[in-house]
């Protein structure tokens, strides 16, 4: 049987365009020529437009490159530190405190308003938030820096430090009191005790002394710190740690401590 047209073409080589130009000569070229041709025109006539949308487009990136920059440049430069005063209204536990940003250490948490525990540093003295005149005291690296580091959580016990000398850490004294100036005596605890690298140092002679714990200063801890929790508020535990070195300010700090926190307190 004889072949179709399109079999025989297909066997000669011939494809439809072929066949299409045999029958009108030049027509595939001349369209490819024309939309060339119109492709040249049409880039030509839009060329100066698309020079001004060019412009356009680098001087709106450049002002978002340069606004980005500056933004995160200056949260560089803050180390993640604010220093903003504005007030946050944060629930913990069956409290509300209004924190200034700038004493919220962690940026995570200046965006929320209702935590199991929140994470405060301010300096010492004067119980302050980060701001651009103290900016090396919160930047240094020295474990001595002048630094207040505070956790506020709901409390997790029915006596604060100070009630727990003698229903709780009399039990693991290892020895009797010593002299420890500034009003305080100090009491190391058994080496079998949970507190056995600490010493309780506590006030004498009052009926609700101050009380804080301290590691030990040892070879292998050159650089101790103490902690001390307080309760306020209806059920809520401020938790503060210092660097030893501050331990003779430790009326006056304990004081500005009770009384900041306490005028944060949203009735």
């Amino acid at each position: 049987m004889a072949n179709t047209v399109e079999d025989t073409a297909r066997m000669l080589g011939r494809t439809h365009d072929i066949r299409f130009d045999r029958l009108m000569p030049g027509y595939h070229d001349r369209i490819a020529n024309n939309a060339k041709a119109s492709q040249e025109h049409l880039i030509s006539e839009n060329f100066p437009l698309m020079i001004v949308k060019l412009c356009l487009f680098m001087v709106i990136s450049a002002t978002v490159l340069f606004g980005a920059a500056k933004f995160y440049g200056s949260i560089i430069a803050q180390g993640g530190h604010s220093i903003s005063l504005d007030r946050q209204q944060i629930v913990i536990g069956d409290d509300v405190i209004a924190v200034p940003q700038n004493m919220i250490r962690f940026r995570s948490q200046r965006n929320q308003h209702n935590l199991s525990q929140l994470d405060l540093y301010a300096r010492w003295p004067g119980v302050e938030g980060y701001n651009a005149d103290n900016a090396a005291i919160f930047d240094s690296a020295d474990p001595a820096a002048p630094l207040l580091f505070v956790t506020i959580e709901p409390r997790d016990m029915t006596r604060d430090m100070s009630g727990r000398i003698s229903s709780i850490y009399e039990k693991f004294f290892a020895g009797p009191p010593i002299e420890a100036g500034n009003g305080l005596v100090r009491r190391p605890f058994s080496s079998e005790s949970a507190y056995f690298s600490e010493d309780l140092y506590y006030e004498v002679d009052s009926p609700y002394p101050f009380a804080a714990r301290c590691v030990r200063e040892n070879k292998n801890i050159a650089d101790p710190f103490c902690i001390r929790d307080i309760h306020i508020g209806r059920d809520m535990m401020i938790t503060y740690r210092f660097h030893a070195n501050y331990l003779t300010d430790w009326l006056a700090m304990d004081r500005a401590v009770r009384d900041r926190f306490t005028a944060m307190l949203v009735e």
